[in-house]
Formats: structure tokens, C-alpha cells, sequence
């Protein structure tokens, strides 16, 4: 039998032909496909730094923060940062938006490459706030999480 296989046509993914640093950003399940860019970067022993920084509402949202807490611990060149917008009173990390906290720990963004993925109003705000901070749009890398349309509710009776 014959199987064809086609692999996905989009454009987010680490561009290896540079030096710079890496700012990984992401809401909710936007941390899937930068979960593949960093276990990229760790397989090919990437030696570039990456910051990743997580957003979410509740800490329930950063389903992986375990896996993304290993891996700052075991490689040198990657930081995390977990940031919630709506933290309950035990929470000690960063609270607010995760763009804002891009700004706050890199108000200086002219040497960096911004990976940004997740929810479309946080990407469209990521890419607006960080090119004010010196981000050029060639080193802008997205992917926004639209959602499907419900087809029952946009079927019309006939």
C-alpha cells in the first residue's frame, strides 16, 4: 500500500541560520508548537539562548510546567518564566500578561528573536508593543490560535 503524507506548510519554526537570542512566547496551548521549537533547539544542541515565558490565566494552564520547569534546570542557555493573569492568593511567580513580562525583564528587544504563539489579541499585542521596544518584524515569528467556527450554529435553514 501507498501512503502519502503531507507535513504542515506553516512557517513557525526556529530559524538555526542565526545567533541571536530566542524569546519564546505563549498562552495556553500555544505551548505545543513551542514545545517543539525548545525539544528542536535541545536535540540539535542549539546553544543560543532561549528564554521561554508561559502565560496563563490559573496556574491549572500551564499543563506542562513541570516539564518546562526540567528543562531550565538541566540546560544552562534556557530560562523559564511562568506568568498568570489570574493567579490565586498562593501564587508567588509573575502575575499580568505575558507580554508585559517580556517588556519588563527585556525592555531592549533590538537583539532578540520573538517567537510568539497562542491567542491572536495577545500575538497582535506581543508584535505592536515589542517592535516599540526595538524588535524588527524580520525576527517576529507567530502563530495565532483562531477559532474554528461552529458549523451547526452557522448553517442556515433552508
Amino acid at each position: 500500500d501507498i501512503m502519502r503524507i503531507e507535513g504542515p506548510h506553516g512557517d513557525f519554526f526556529l530559524r538555526e541560520d542565526s545567533e541571536r537570542p530566542i524569546i519564546l512566547v505563549a498562552t495556553g496551548t500555544g505551548f505545543a508548537p513551542v514545545k517543539g521549537i525548545i525539544e528542536h533547539a535541545l536535540e540539535e544542541n542549539i546553544d543560543r539562548e532561549i528564554h521561554l515565558f508561559w502565560g496563563a490565566r490559573t496556574k491549572d494552564g500551564l499543563y506542562m510546567n513541570d516539564l518546562a520547569e526540567d528543562w531550565a534546570k538541566k540546560n544552562i542557555n534556557l530560562k523559564y518564566t511562568p506568568v498568570l493573569s489570574r493567579p490565586d492568593e498562593n501564587w508567588q511567580g509573575i502575575k499580568g500578561y505575558v507580554q508585559d513580562a517580556v517588556l519588563a525583564t527585556y525592555p531592549d528587544l533590538s537583539e532578540q528573536e520573538v517567537y510568539s504563539c497562542g491567542l491572536p489579541e495577545m500575538v497582535k499585542t506581543s508584535y505592536a508593543t515589542f517592535c516599540k521596544a526595538g524588535l524588527t518584524q524580520d525576527r517576529f515569528f507567530s502563530d495565532a490560535f483562531e477559532f474554528a467556527i461552529d458549523s451547526k450554529k452557522t448553517k442556515t435553514s433552508s
